[in-house]
């Protein structure tokens, strides 16, 4: 599956996976880079907000997010 990401502020990094969608905690750093905030990977925003996130969901996600940063031109993206 493929995602989009952007981050927003500061604080704040957008997802779509597929048709689902969430914000990412974390910070921003002057390197630049992200550093997301894995614990803050608990719920899809509406309408599949009472939809569980699976294990297997939180670790692609992780890994097509991480495997993105990667390219040139983005800025990284560490889960921590």
């Amino acid at each position: 599956m493929k995602i989009k990401y952007s981050i927003l502020t500061r604080s704040k990094l957008y997802a779509e996976f597929g048709d689902k969608k969430m914000y990412i905690q974390g910070e921003a750093t002057m390197t630049p880079a992200f550093y997301a905030n894995i614990n803050s990977i608990k719920k899809w925003e509406p309408p599949y907000d009472n939809e569980e996130i699976t294990e297997e969901e939180k670790a692609e996600l992780i890994r097509l997010i991480t495997d993105e940063s990667k390219k040139e031109g983005r800025i990284r993206v560490y889960f921590d």
